[in-house]
């Protein structure tokens, strides 16, 4: 006792030390959640960053092709129209009057087909001559005329130039991208404004809006002209700005010194790419702490008492029955430690005996299973024979103690031996002749059992119990009974069953009945109920174990009781069964 007291350690509780552990694997997935959200929130810009980068590039596309539609219309007009060769010439007052007015009747047919420009107009500088036409109604009397003046002061100033593609104007207080077509003071003239060319391939939408600047970062259509556009612009992918949060990509329009900018409404949180930076490696930190403070005490506390209990059993599986478990300093190892040494006391202690004890009580449960059937069966026959007799008619008799004896034979046959299918179907045969000679009622069996199974063993009175329960339990009405003997081979990648039923055209199982024959666990053998399903159920899972299997259900539509037993082909059945078949 003093050197155990001098051994012994200072022990401290598993449950605390799981505790720390939790509450530190805690911390850890809760940075690992806000890490992990971080880099979702960055990898899922750049996806949402691609999902409207492909809508910007068709908005852009579209707009392009349009206006280079109005290029290829107005620049064939400048190239082969006799109206405008007149007026570029020098044309006198009514001419150019009439060329003037001829070259925009054929620019409104070109308008009423493609509607990216507002307003088309015509202007001659040598004869003086302005004509205009515009689309809608926002264009008021003033507003063109204001159009047609700026359009006379940009080619007297010199600044009307074909080869300067399309460019922005403020025209009036509204943005406008125009583009002068011809030369020496006669042009014809495009304008489209920006409404008018985000409505083209952008359909308006509450979370997203498109604007457009110049490269200086001057807006010229838009609702955002507080925005950095410059820092937006400088920007290769896209931008977050804004509140509430707007992430905005651009694109330059081609043959115009206009950007496209594409807004759209933006809820991600933490989005700085630092933030993210700093949390991983806060991280990093934690977690090779933490980690290898977890490694640590979970092999000091867990593993090395696991690892000590798992070599005393290792010895004991070897036969070193002396072998005990050493003490821990975790208190509950300890108790598990101790316990288990005053278990291997005990067991050490016992007799192979208790052992030999358990199996001729298994087996003598299983003789009671099997006789327990015999006296149901004999007592029905006896029952049946005084029946006969009290009519007086000694054929019957003589025919009935005939069939009577094939099927007591049957009954009496040692009960210790499976026996082949084709046995307890010959067995069956002769009950329904039985209950065909002594009762008023019609029964038809009708096997239906392949070759290759009529050797495959099975325990004696299994099917005929349920025959017998049909014929019990016949239909209302005095129709015909019809029962159904039915086997049948059932295999998967890894299983195989050869499956037996019994299906009869009666009025089927009662809830009760299904609710208590169907139980898993169903041990009270000595009850007076379902007596013979009851033995069914012992004898095969004293055989088969639980990979045996029962099903009981009624057929759809009401049409009878239906009892199922799925048998495992494998081990010495299997091999029985194979080696009859051959």
């Amino acid at each position: 006792m003093g050197e155990k007291g001098q051994r012994r350690i200072r022990v401290y509780s598993l449950r605390k030390r799981l505790v720390t552990l939790v509450a530190g694997s805690l911390g850890l997935l809760v940075l690992l959640e806000i890490v992990t959200n971080l880099m979702w929130v960055e990898y899922s810009n750049q996806k949402i960053a691609e999902s409207n980068k492909r809508t910007m590039e068709y908005c852009v596309r579209v707009i392009e092709a349009e206006l280079e539609k109005a290029d290829t219309a107005l620049m064939g007009l400048v190239a082969s129209d006799p109206d405008y060769n007149i007026l570029f010439n020098g044309a006198g007052p009514l001419q150019a009057h009439v060329s003037s007015q001829d070259l925009i009747w054929k620019m409104s047919e070109y308008q009423r087909i493609n509607s990216v420009c507002d307003g088309f107009l015509v202007y001659s500088e040598p004869s003086d001559s302005c004509r205009s036409i515009f689309e809608g109604s926002d264009y008021s009397y003033a507003h063109k005329k204001k159009i047609e003046g700026w359009v006379r002061d940009t080619v007297a100033e010199g600044e009307a130039s074909y080869g300067d593609g399309w460019r922005t104007y403020a025209i009036d207080g509204t943005g406008y991208l125009v583009r002068f077509y011809g030369g020496r003071g006669t042009y014809l003239v495009a304008l489209a404004s920006f409404e008018s060319l985000k409505d083209i391939g952008f359909y308006p939408d509450r979370q997203a809006e498109i604007s457009f600047c110049t490269d200086d970062g001057s807006e010229v259509y838009g609702s955002h002209s507080d925005a950095d556009l410059v820092g937006i612009l400088a920007e290769e992918n896209y931008s977050i700005v804004g509140n509430p949060r707007w992430m905005v990509l651009h694109t330059g329009l081609a043959g115009t010194d206009v950007n496209l900018l594409l807004w759209v409404e933006h809820s991600a949180l933490l989005n700085e790419t630092s933030a993210t930076q700093i949390s991983l490696i806060v991280l990093l930190l934690y977690s090779i702490i933490m980690v290898s403070q977890l490694l640590v005490w979970v092999h000091h506390a867990v593993v090395c008492p696991l690892e000590q209990l798992e070599e005393t059993m290792a010895d004991i599986r070897s036969g070193n029955m002396e072998a005990v478990v050493p003490e821990f300093d975790v208190e509950e190892f300890n108790e598990v430690g101790d316990t288990f040494n005053k278990m291997m006391e005990r067991i050490h202690n016992l007799k192979m005996e208790s052992y030999e004890k358990e199996l001729r009580i298994q087996k003598a449960q299983q003789q009671y299973l099997q006789l327990q059937i015999r006296p149901h069966f004999y007592l029905n026959c006896l029952k049946e024979l005084y029946a006969i007799a009290e009519q007086k008619d000694t054929g019957r008799i003589q025919s009935f103690i005939l069939s009577i004896s094939g099927h007591l034979r049957y009954i009496f046959h040692d009960q210790e031996e499976l026996v082949p299918l084709r046995e307890e179907l010959e067995h069956i045969r002769h009950y329904i002749d039985i209950q065909m000679q002594s009762s008023a009622y019609r029964v038809e069996c009708r096997m239906q059992v392949p070759e290759e199974l009529e050797d495959f063993p099975i325990p004696p009175l299994t099917l005929s119990t349920f025959v017998e329960n049909s014929c019990k339990h016949r239909p209302d009405g005095g129709k015909m009974t019809v029962i159904r003997v039915k086997a049948e081979k059932l295999e998967n990648e890894t299983e195989r069953y050869v499956v037996l039923t019994v299906q009869d055209n009666g009025d089927g199982f009662s809830e009760k009945v299904l609710k208590e024959i169907n139980k898993k666990e169903d041990t009270k053998i000595y009850e007076s109920n379902h007596v013979g399903i009851r033995n069914i159920r012992q004898r095969f899972r004293l055989i088969y174990g639980d990979s045996v299997m029962f099903a009981f259900y009624n057929a759809p539509n009401g049409s009878g009781s239906v009892s199922e037993i799925y048998i495992p082909l494998n081990g010495k059945e299997d091999e029985g069964h194979d080696g009859s078949d051959s």
